[in-house]
């Protein structure tokens, strides 16, 4: 099922019309998201802004090959998976350092159900 990214929002807003799972819109006061901080800096901890529970998708796959040489950085797992990163999202990464025959765990924001070929939205990665 291929959908456009706005027709997807607007399908899934909280209301009687949502007959499905998909991405509520939730308050932060009620999600929790954002904790009240002490400097008072930005948006009034009173207001609540809106979150958006996009829906995610984890893969756990053996690193191939790292070609850390190139901008940006290919990354290829086992599974077929070929991610890319900037020497910054690079860094980020948490664990050990991404070598070939370890296992990479990443979490990709992406509907469940599509199988296509489009990229996803890396949200975090791990290396065991």
């Amino acid at each position: 099922m291929n959908m456009e990214f706005k027709k997807y929002l607007e399908q899934n807003t909280i209301g009687t019309h949502n007959d499905g799972p998909g991405a509520p819109y939730l308050t932060s006061d009620m999600s929790g998201s954002e904790q009240p901080n002490s400097n008072y800096g930005g948006r009034p901890n009173w207001l609540p802004s809106y979150d958006m529970g996009l829906p995610t998708v984890s893969k756990s796959s053996k690193i191939m090959t790292v070609e850390r040489n190139r901008n940006p950085i290919n990354v290829l797992l086992q599974d077929g998976t070929r991610l890319h990163f900037t020497y910054d999202e690079f860094k980020r990464i948490q664990g050990s350092e991404p070598q070939a025959g370890k296992i990479m765990t990443v979490t990709f924001q992406r509907n469940p159900n599509d199988e296509s070929e489009t990229p996803s939205k890396i949200q975090g990665c791990m290396v065991t």
